[in-house]
């Protein structure tokens, strides 16, 4: 940008617009985000979604940073497998930035999708409060990904309608005092300083944020190239297993279970087979937790191209019922072990692994 004190009339268009969505736009999202969680009980409401605040993280929806501010919100319960924090300077609705909002508002506040989805410009007939912070967040993008610190009259006019609009409606109709003093700010003056202040804070917090999403990643490599189950698929395994805990506790062990327990300490791989309704599933869930006490990783897979893709270098045993068909003989699953056949002997025989 050039010299702030020498700003070209385009130039200040540009910075005008840039304060309006990234100091107005963040404070008037956050009175309303306020209204539909409000702070007394956003601890309590927090709790109460952990699960699908959890799942917003494993997609990528809530990064690293924002959940690091999520867990810092005091009186908040998060599960005991995440890593622990450095410090937990407490956090609050002030610290959420416009993105965040936005994401809790859609899948835990229950604001509406806008006609035109979340991701372009909401039609102009569409005035639902899903409409305008889909405005907000375009611009948000735009700003945050642009080469260029300039913008002509016209563009700036149209663009600053429609911001100008989506705040105003945010606000229960009122027009926010800043959108006005930004308006008649003095960009060639003193203030000309705190505003380029301003801006540097937001650049050293994005960048600090990328910062953490960058450790995450990181971490996430590291943990993949140490051969380890994708972090979902341990996770539901894990919960299958805790299930089947439970319902061994009835298991009567007889002569068949321990003839299985003994062909799988010999072979690579076996087939259980009986008639219908004669405990199938028991058994090998049974024989599976016994060699969970003996170290394994146990893997429920669906298919055999699963176990070709969990396949690390732990100690595992996978496990697949019905092979061929719950009833009677499934082509499509037989065509699945054929196409598979030899990539998944090599894959048994390799060394690394059981």
């Amino acid at each position: 940008m050039a010299s702030i004190s020498q700003l070209t009339e385009e130039e200040g268009n540009f910075t005008r617009f840039f304060l309006l969505n990234f100091k107005v736009s963040p404070e008037i999202a956050r009175r309303f985000f306020d209204g539909v969680f409000p702070p007394t009980h956003l601890a309590q409401i927090i709790n109460n979604s952990m699960s699908a605040i959890m799942k917003l993280n494993k997609s990528k929806r809530i990064n690293a940073a924002q959940l690091e501010i999520l867990r810092c919100v005091p009186g908040t319960v998060w599960p005991s497998n995440l890593p622990p924090m450095a410090g937990t300077t407490p956090t609050c609705s002030k610290d959420f930035d416009l993105t965040m909002m936005i994401c809790l508002l859609r899948n835990i506040g229950g604001l509406s999708n806008p006609s035109n989805g979340w991701d372009q410009l909401p039609h102009p007939n569409d005035t639902l409060p899903g409409a305008h912070f889909a405005t907000l967040k375009w611009y948000r993008n735009q700003l945050a990904h642009t080469t260029v610190s300039s913008m002509d009259n016209n563009a700036f006019a149209l663009k600053w309608t429609q911001v100008d609009h989506a705040l105003t409606s945010l606000n229960n109709g009122h027009r926010p005092h800043q959108v006005i003093e930004i308006l008649s700010y003095d960009l060639d003056g003193e203030q000309a300083k705190l505003l380029a202040k301003e801006e540097l804070k937001q650049l050293r917090k994005d960048y600090l944020d990328c910062e953490k999403e960058k450790e995450q990643i990181e971490s996430e490599y590291t943990y993949y190239r140490e051969r380890n189950l994708p972090k979902n698929i341990e996770e539901a395994n894990a919960a299958f297993v805790e299930t089947w805990i439970k319902d061994d506790e009835n298991f009567c062990e007889t002569m068949g279970s321990e003839l299985v327990y003994d062909k799988v300490q010999d072979c690579n791989c076996i087939v259980v087979t009986s008639n219908l309704g004669l405990g199938k599933t028991a058994t090998i869930r049974h024989i599976a937790l016994k060699f969970k006490l003996e170290g394994f990783e146990i893997v429920p897979v669906e298919s055999p191209i699963d176990i070709i893709k969990y396949k690390t270098n732990k100690k595992q045993l996978f496990l697949i019922d019905d092979v061929l068909g719950k009833y009677s003989l499934s082509p499509t699953r037989l065509g699945e072990w054929e196409r598979f056949n030899d990539k998944l002997i090599r894959c048994l025989n390799t060394e690394n692994g059981s």
